[in-house]
């Protein structure tokens, strides 16, 4: 994959076009999440973190988006990634298979959840085994976890101890981190090794980027916005016009002028 293909792929994932959109319906939906006394912050650096952690969410799509593509290259058949096994709909990170075996990854980018919540990830990846098994009958099954950044180790021990704990002979469990899933699974490191430098180059471009939000009262941006969620959902719009103390104190703060509200 060429570089001028990933980053315009990473571009359109993470800062597309409807950030702005994304970021206003959050504020209007949740005003109480940016306003109040009881907040060291403003509402424009609330804001500013929550992009933050959408953008790092959307990074982890990228990294799934990118994968794909991948595996399809590396000449296996990618398999429709969304099943419904039990009355639930299960959603697959990866799904693919070659001739004689089906292949899951279950990725994720950084192996740091506490107890809680890696019980729950590996509960989660054992019944989308299950669905797999129940959709794709007789079929041999290699299942992987795979955390993408492999400096955070912190549940290894824990998932080795389940998947070693396995019984089923129709499905092998395997655990990788970085680099690993290509080197052992696809003996691919050509393709890590692409991936990398790419994303270091990405960052370089980056190093100087400071994180912004456009002025919600007065910028070009947010106005398509606003008009764009009083085409979709016009009770949003209704409410942040209305005298509801909460939006009052959320106009103040981010529409004070009121100029991108005009004519709403």
């Amino acid at each position: 994959m060429t570089y001028e293909i990933f980053k315009d792929k990473l571009n359109t994932r993470i800062f597309g076009d409807d950030l702005n959109y994304e970021i206003l319906e959050t504020v209007l939906k949740n005003p109480k999440r940016y306003i109040g006394l009881f907040r060291v912050s403003n509402a424009k650096t609330k804001l500013i973190q929550n992009i933050t952690q959408s953008c790092e969410i959307k990074f982890g799509d990228f990294i799934e988006e990118i994968l794909t593509i991948y595996i399809a290259d590396m000449g296996y058949e990618n398999l429709e990634k969304k099943l419904e096994f039990q009355n639930n709909k299960l959603s697959f990170d990866q799904l693919f298979c070659d001739k004689n075996t089906i292949f899951l990854i279950e990725q994720k980018i950084r192996d740091d959840h506490d107890s809680t919540k890696k019980r729950g990830q590996y509960a989660n990846f054992i019944n989308k085994i299950r669905a797999i098994k129940n959709t794709y009958k007789n079929k041999k099954i290699i299942a992987c976890m795979w955390f993408s950044d492999d400096s955070l180790r912190k549940n290894k021990k824990y998932y080795l101890e389940m998947i070693n704990s396995n019984t089923d002979d129709s499905v092998e469990l395997k655990l990788f981190y970085g680099k690993e899933l290509f080197e052992r699974l696809f003996n691919r490191l050509d393709i890590w090794n692409e991936l990398i430098s790419h994303l270091k180059r990405n960052k370089l471009e980056r190093s100087k980027e400071i994180l912004s939000v456009p002025d919600f009262d007065t910028s070009k941006q947010i106005r398509k916005a606003l008009k764009k969620i009083k085409q979709n959902n016009p009770k949003l719009i209704e409410k942040l016009l209305s005298d509801n103390n909460d939006y009052k104190e959320l106009k103040d703060e981010l529409f004070s002028s009121g100029k991108n509200l005009k004519g709403l």
